[in-house]
């Protein structure tokens, strides 16, 4: 019964048959944060808590390890067909290294239940007027994996193996479409660009797959193309990540691995 109640429609109707507002809850999700610097950068495994005061007003409680403190205590409520719609001010903690301070910010939302609400909160005087959109769900695969994945190589093939190199990187973007293209451009290996690789989350992982061709040359003869296939997984963080490159043609089958950090030391 209780989990039940839970997950009820956030809108209800009281014993006279008319419509109230029934919002309160922890609602999970992710938050789109964009301003004048940048756009839709991403943040996973977000929570809002929204409890119903006893004058029917909702307060809001958002703590986000990215985006600071967010705080509001009065946001009208009202209801339309199947949507709750909340809207009210407050204020928020933001900050670098450290120093936090207090932003006012303003707070809409509109939900249809636990599982499916849109929250927005705005905060002017931050970076030109910034913007955090919150979604209940999974963050998109593709939107999460955006971006660009720095450490090293470790190589692979029939006629060595373990040889690594530093200072390597390899970009994802979001095609909008479920999609990432993936560029990796290395001075020794050549570039390796995938248009449309397939973005999924599996578990707590997200992960992409894809091919293409990359020119490879030796001894400074002529460049060769040959195909290969992309496979890489990443946690929600970004933190910890494996990204293989697979050219089957090359040296008897190469295998290039791009993993965070620097790379183990070896005995000379």
């Amino acid at each position: 019964m209780l989990s039940a109640a839970v997950f009820m429609m956030a809108c209800d109707k009281d014993e006279n048959g008319s419509k109230t507002v029934d919002f309160a809850g922890s609602y999970n999700g992710y938050t789109l944060a964009s301003c004048n610097y940048f756009q839709n950068m991403i943040s996973a495994d977000e929570t809002v808590v929204l409890t119903k005061n006893t004058d029917g007003t909702a307060s809001v409680s958002f703590t986000s390890a990215t985006w600071g403190e967010f705080t509001i205590t009065d946001a009208q409520a009202s209801v339309s067909g199947d949507i709750c719609s909340l809207s009210g001010s407050g204020q928020t903690q933001m900050g670098m290294g450290g120093s936090t301070s207090a932003y006012d910010c303003t707070f809409t939302a509109e939900i249809k239940s636990q599982t499916d609400a849109r929250m927005e909160f705005s905060i002017p005087a931050v970076m030109g007027g910034m913007t955090l959109t919150f979604q209940t769900g999974d963050a998109p695969a593709d939107l999460l994996l955006a971006g660009t994945y720095e450490g090293y190589t470790d190589a692979d093939c029939a006629m060595f193996q373990n040889r690594y190199t530093d200072d390597e990187n390899v970009k994802l973007t979001a095609n909008g479409d479920g999609s990432v293209k993936v560029v990796f451009e290395s001075a020794l290996w050549g570039t390796f660009t995938v248009e449309s690789a397939t973005a999924t989350k599996e578990g707590e992982e997200y992960v992409f797959t894809g091919s293409g061709s990359v020119a490879m040359g030796m001894g400074g003869g002529p460049a060769t193309d040959y195909n290969f296939t992309v496979s890489g997984s990443t946690n929600a963080a970004k933190d910890d990540y494996s990204i293989v490159f697979k050219v089957p043609a090359v040296m008897g089958g190469l295998t290039v691995t791009l993993l965070p950090g620097t790379a183990p030391a070896t005995e000379e």
